[in-house]
């Protein structure tokens, strides 16, 4: 009993040195600074979000530990005709991270307050992996608020057995378990994080010391240990959104990497199978990020497709 406490103090400490930096938000980002940056109080607190150009409304959601700049090589040419709304997820980057269940629930109602403070009735969902999810069952939830949707290498319905990737299935194998989770987070170095990011990729030359650090830093963040746990224990609820999927009525192209390493390009097919309409198109030479890795493909795709 007394190694078990022992193990449990020396966890928690880990946890405080490791994930306990102080959340400061920017008021400029370094790979953009014309980004208006602004935050958005929503019942569970504070969303930090970017916003550029003009025109019809598009919300860019990221994925799962992911932040705003995962959207970077979209906004110069994105925001010449479109009015887009950049936030960070509850409990991800500069947004606040309270310490709630990370439920599809919770994202997708935080989503909702954040178009009804934006003052936005009626936008285009565009979505990478988690968000790619989000999107769509927002698209079921609230379908009057959606225009069109773009899932970008989203999560299907059943999100933890299509896992591939070496990092996430050893983390959501233990997501269950107590603190342990929590300490893989929390202890999560510069070197691992690297590993982990060329796994989204086709292309590992891409994954520069200056990417690895800007996500590095906002892991550090008070609370991310928590979040990103309890995101993984809810994933697989998405599945109670899926069975509507077959009669969503909504514009939908799927964009996918054809190299994808964390649901390998079968995943977007069963995806294209199940939303009946939608368009699926596979970029060559790219990962689980395609938008951030063949951004003048996917762009012009998505321009393309938002313009009939």
């Amino acid at each position: 009993m007394r190694c078990m406490r022992l193990a449990l103090c020396v966890a928690l400490t880990a946890l405080m040195i490791g994930c306990g930096q102080p959340l400061v938000r920017p008021t400029a980002f370094e790979w953009n600074l014309a980004l208006d940056l602004k935050t958005a109080q929503i019942t569970e607190g504070t969303l930090f979000y970017a916003v550029a150009g003009e025109g019809p409304p598009v919300l860019l959601l990221h994925g799962f530990g992911g932040q705003i700049w995962v959207w970077e090589k979209q906004v110069p040419s994105l925001s010449k005709r479109y009015r887009l709304y950049i936030p960070d997820l509850l409990g991800n980057g500069y947004s606040d991270r309270p310490k709630v269940e990370y439920t599809p629930a919770l994202f997708i109602d935080s989503i909702k307050q954040f178009m009804d403070l934006a003052g936005i009735k009626r936008a285009s969902l565009i979505g990478n992996s988690m968000g790619g999810g989000i999107a769509w069952a927002f698209a079921l939830t609230h379908p009057d608020r959606v225009e069109k949707l773009i899932l970008i290498d989203s999560i299907p319905p059943d999100v933890v057995p299509e896992i591939r990737n070496p990092s996430f299935r050893r983390f959501f194998a233990i997501r269950n378990l107590p603190l342990l989770p929590q300490l893989g987070v929390a202890l999560h170095t510069r070197g691992m994080l690297r590993a982990t990011l060329m796994e989204m990729v086709f292309d590992d030359r891409l994954i520069t010391d200056a990417v690895v650090e800007r996500q590095y830093l906002i892991g550090r963040i008070a609370g991310t240990a928590w979040v990103v746990t309890s995101t993984a224990r809810h994933a697989e609820e998405v599945k109670h959104y899926a069975g509507a999927l077959g009669a969503l009525a909504k514009p939908t192209l799927i964009v996918w990497g054809e190299h994808d390493e964390v649901f390998p390009v079968s995943v977007g097919k069963k995806l294209h199978t199940l939303i009946k309409g939608s368009e699926l198109l596979v970029i060559k030479g790219s990962g689980h990020m395609p938008m951030w890795e063949r951004p003048v493909e996917v762009n012009r795709a998505i321009l393309e497709f938002l313009g009939r």
